[in-house]
């Protein structure tokens, strides 16, 4: 239950959404970065968003070298012989999945993902409910 930060008495760390960023303003940010102006990048990520999501529909990994990788999932009802399978019916759900790139940590013997390394962690000051992102926005998204 996300809405109460306490479950039986324990209380438990949780990640906070502290804004969105969509595609135009990552498209300026990246523009600064480098030489393609932003219309090339606009252009380059809608058609890497066409490209992978071709591949994903082929049923590949997609590996973005230093970024992560994404795959496709299923979630289905079990049956109890292939030949009563029905898709339609017992798949209940299709998600596309993303691990970040990471790398092996010897010492901690884990995997360091590198979007989570420099993360910072504080106390949050509202313990109130989490204010939901608009339909509008996880839409952009």
């Amino acid at each position: 239950d996300h809405s109460h930060p306490s479950r039986n008495g324990k209380w438990f760390a949780k990640a906070c959404v502290s804004g969105v960023v969509h595609t135009p303003e990552l498209a300026d940010m990246i523009t600064r970065r480098c030489t393609a102006t932003e219309a090339d990048t606009l252009a380059v990520l809608s058609a890497l968003k066409d490209v992978m999501k071709d591949q994903l529909l082929e049923g590949r990994k997609v590996v973005l070298d230093g970024f992560g990788y994404f795959h496709t999932g299923i979630k289905s009802v079990a049956v109890d012989h292939p030949a009563d399978f029905k898709p339609e019916e017992h798949i209940k759900r299709v998600y596309t999945h993303f691990i970040p790139a990471g790398s092996y940590d010897l010492t901690t013997h884990r995997v360091c993902r590198s979007f989570n390394v420099g993360i910072k962690f504080e106390e949050l000051q509202d313990y109130s409910s989490p204010k939901r992102i608009s339909e509008s926005d996880a839409k952009k998204s």
